[in-house]
């Protein structure tokens, strides 16, 4: 019973620890309401996860609000996905950073107002977002605090 207590410990300490349980935290420092898609490529269409936020959407009327992408009905933004101005939204750091094999995650900030008038491919289509790169240097480090630069590049 000595030897399985630490080891029963051990394992479950690891387990929990290992980054890819763990959510990662950004803070939206934009003064916009946003909807935050991630992909591993510099390419909106290539979204495929969702940023979510740390906190319950309960008395915001949305009727029934759901952007969905064409090419992939099971992708989609719905009201659960607000995150507004100056609040906290989490990623999976196990998408973050594709389980070590990337530095690079490519978030496309989705202005609420612009979602709710128009479908996905005309947000794709006439650029309708804007683009913020999260790059994690050779220390580990990465900025947390989600923004609009001066030089966003729509591609």
């Amino acid at each position: 019973m000595r030897v399985v207590l630490p080891i029963v410990y051990l394992l479950f300490t690891s387990t929990v620890c290992e980054p890819w349980t763990q959510e990662v935290f950004f803070n939206n420092c934009t003064n916009d309401t946003l909807l935050i898609g991630a992909s591993q490529c510099n390419n909106i269409d290539g979204l495929d996860y969702v940023l979510t936020p740390f906190y319950t959407v309960r008395e915001f009327n949305t009727e029934e609000f759901s952007l969905k992408k064409s090419s992939a009905p099971s992708f989609c933004f719905d009201e659960r996905d607000i995150i507004f101005p100056d609040s906290i939204c989490s990623i999976n750091y196990y998408y973050l950073f594709d389980n070590n094999k990337t530095d690079t995650t490519f978030f496309f900030l989705i202005k609420w107002s612009d979602a709710k008038k128009y479908s996905w491919d005309e947000i794709r289509e006439n650029k309708l977002y804007r683009k913020w790169v999260v790059t994690r240097n050779k220390k580990g480090e990465y900025d947390t605090n989600i923004r609009y630069s001066d030089s966003d590049e729509q591609e």
